[in-house]
């Protein structure tokens, strides 16, 4: 099976990739830098600005003690890398023309525009960190814990639509969440657990033997603005206040409440 990966650059993205070439045939890899507003904190105050570049640089020792050997793309794949909002150009949609693949794999991308959705119907396959449509959208293994819904940290595969992760499901799952995980130990369990099973639910779609699911019009759409030092040091605060023992503690009766699509043992 013949699929093309559009993603971003960082070691998550490397390891997913080198997670698909294992198992999957692999040949083009296109690689999107991602927007620096993401960390930017020049309209923050001095004492928030720290805060946020602390937690962002936490969250890439962590994401180095996870993915530490996926440095490089798999050197099986042509890698071609575009700037931030180049993804949907034109020479991004002639080269995956060139592959004729029978799947293309989204993973920490900007939006895919109409033009190559329609192109590839029910063809793109998006996976999206955060449990649909519970949490869409932006930072959705985040706000949950804002929310005091941890059951609602995990992943979801689905079909790529223009409805921001409104895509009809293939899979979702929950990380193995252990006592003493922080919030980013938490993040890159989830995308360990991703890569082992992304493949084989891609194997399964292929051999029709997944019916998707359709998702309910509910749950929040997140967004990365709204993700201000505030939010971000209540989530910390919780945390520190026990919120995932607590979660841990009745963790079977709280995921239950929230139901999940499974195609897969995991």
């Amino acid at each position: 099976m013949k699929i093309v990966l559009l993603t971003s650059d960082n070691l998550r993205h490397k390891y997913i990739a080198h997670s698909l070439a294992v198992q999957l045939d692999l040949p083009l890899i296109i690689t999107e830098k991602k927007s620096s507003g993401i960390t930017e904190t020049c309209s923050y105050g001095e004492e928030e600005a720290l805060f946020i570049k602390e937690h962002f640089e936490a969250r890439e020792t962590s994401e180095e003690q996870y993915f530490n050997d996926f440095r490089k793309f798999p050197s099986t794949s042509t890698v071609i890398e575009v700037s931030y909002g180049e993804i949907n150009s034109a020479q991004v949609g002639t080269a995956i023309e060139k592959i004729e693949p029978q799947f293309i794999v989204l993973f920490g991308t900007s939006i895919i525009k109409k033009q190559l959705l329609e192109k590839y119907p029910g063809r793109i396959i998006n996976l999206h960190l955060g449990i649909s449509p519970y949490y869409r959208g932006s930072a959705t293994n985040l706000f949950p814990y804002f929310y005091k819904e941890p059951e609602c940290v995990g992943g979801t595969i689905h079909l790529a639509t223009t409805a921001v992760d409104r895509g009809d499901i293939l899979h979702q799952f929950r990380p193995n969440i252990e006592q003493g995980d922080n919030l980013h130990d938490i993040g890159n369990k989830t995308i360990l657990k991703a890569g082992k099973i992304l493949p084989k639910i891609l194997k399964k779609y292929n051999a029709r033997n997944i019916t998707p699911k359709k998702q309910e019009n509910s749950g929040k759409l997140c967004r990365n603005k709204d993700l201000s030092p505030e939010v971000l040091k209540e989530i910390y605060m919780s945390f520190d206040g026990g919120l995932m023992e607590d979660y841990l503690a009745d963790k079977r009766r709280r995921d239950e409440a929230k139901p999940i699509v499974k195609n897969y043992t995991n």
